[in-house]
């Protein structure tokens, strides 16, 4: 591991050892590599002042299959607190009711993620920070986050862990800890973890899940069957694209 990349761990160490003792922390753990290694760090600086902190995962009831029980098994192995919050109402329910989520209408992310995390949040005691994975590089969006601040969900301090750090990093420190990656990874699933909401998924990802995934993959397509309106899966361009013509 590169100079650079000590520096950039040993900052994000010493901020979050910082908060952790400030605090109750809670870490956001996806599945993903991002929020993998923020969790570990988050844990790791816990340990060096004997706090401890309890890991969050939301179960969309949408996500790939094998990532719950990836989530468990690495906190367990890691010997962290897990707690799993679910939205009350499942996502193939809620899609009966509203239609798929799209581009313009992205229901899911606040009724399957932000509304269980801010329930459970909310009944958390205070003072508590909230850690998570998000990295400026993702997306032209994220790159204008604060890296901290008071989420207007939550009403609590969210810190950004590895806000300022690149993929390469990400993936060195993973090597360099020896951590286990979500096995969907080699799947061929980029973001291991994925949601399957389908506001901003294509047809090859939907093909995959197909291949891999087939009794998921025929959910959807039974809502599809469902919806009154003629509804589909997908909306791009103007047009329906129908997963039962896949």
């Amino acid at each position: 591991m590169s100079t650079v990349k000590l520096d950039f761990a040993k900052e994000s160490a010493n901020r979050i050892k910082l908060l952790v003792k400030q605090n109750n922390s809670y870490v956001l753990f996806s599945g993903g590599r991002d929020s993998l290694v923020t969790m570990h760090l988050v844990n790791d600086a816990a340990k060096k002042i004997h706090k401890m902190i309890s890991v969050v995962h939301v179960d969309t009831t949408v996500s790939t299959p094998g990532t719950l029980e990836y989530v468990q098994k690495t906190c367990y192995q890691l010997g962290v607190e897990l707690i799993v919050v679910r939205p009350k109402i499942d996502f193939f329910t809620l899609t009966r009711r509203w239609g798929f989520p799209t581009v313009t209408r992205r229901w899911c992310c606040y009724h399957l993620k932000i509304e269980p995390l801010k329930e459970f949040l909310l009944d958390c005691p205070d003072p508590k920070v909230v850690f998570d994975g998000i990295r400026r590089e993702e997306s032209p969006k994220r790159a204008t986050y604060p890296i901290s601040g008071v989420h207007k969900h939550f009403k609590c301090l969210c810190y950004h862990a590895i806000f300022e750090w690149t993929s390469e990093q990400v993936h060195s420190y993973i090597a360099e800890h020896g951590l286990k990656e979500n096995p969907l990874y080699a799947k061929g699933f980029h973001r291991a973890a994925e949601c399957w909401c389908t506001s901003y998924k294509s047809v090859k990802q939907f093909l995959m899940l197909k291949q891999q995934f087939p009794e998921l993959f025929q959910k959807f397509v039974d809502n599809e069957k469902c919806l009154k309106t003629g509804g589909s899966a997908l909306f791009r361009n103007g047009k329906r694209i129908y997963l039962r013509d896949l």
